[in-house]
């Protein structure tokens, strides 16, 4: 095939996002300045860019630690709705801080205004419905060492 087949391939946008917890199990959240509603650490992936790298790159420029583990989660398909072109979100288990690692931890007052702690059954409320479907079975994947595919959530 000619490269002017792989040229007019669709191209598909994606994002990452960290289930980093502390030794008590709860989940690390952040606030983003540009959002109303609190999130993970991660973002979006690059072009030529693998999920795992954008991971550690958006988790160190975010909270400014690099991660112990990145072990897939989840991936969730999105279709295309409003002004958003579909995409494909993946999860990732970014590991268990223990204090020293948590007070590392560095947000730049800019993109991130603050990060917490929290229950995961606690913080799922503070997310946005999406993120919160995807998140809310994670740590059941983790628990069983697997991975899911989810489409818009489900």
């Amino acid at each position: 095939m000619s490269n002017e087949y792989y040229k007019n391939l669709p191209k598909k946008r994606m994002g990452v996002g960290a289930l980093i917890l502390n030794e008590k199990d709860e989940i690390l959240i952040v606030k983003p300045s540009y959002k109303d509603h609190w999130s993970v650490a991660g973002g979006v992936v690059d072009e030529n860019e693998s999920p795992r790298a954008a991971l550690q790159r958006e988790v160190k420029e975010e909270i400014g630690i690099g991660l112990k583990e990145a072990k897939f989660l989840c991936v969730d398909y999105t279709p295309e709705r409003d002004d958003k072109s579909e995409n494909l979100q993946f999860i990732f288990f970014g590991g268990k801080l223990n204090e020293s690692e948590i007070e590392k931890i560095k947000v730049d007052g800019k993109e991130i205004v603050e990060y917490k702690f929290m229950e995961i059954s606690e913080a799922l409320p503070l997310l946005n419905e999406k993120l919160r479907a995807r998140l809310a079975k994670c740590p059941e994947t983790l628990k069983n060492n697997t991975a899911i595919y989810l489409e818009d959530g489900k």
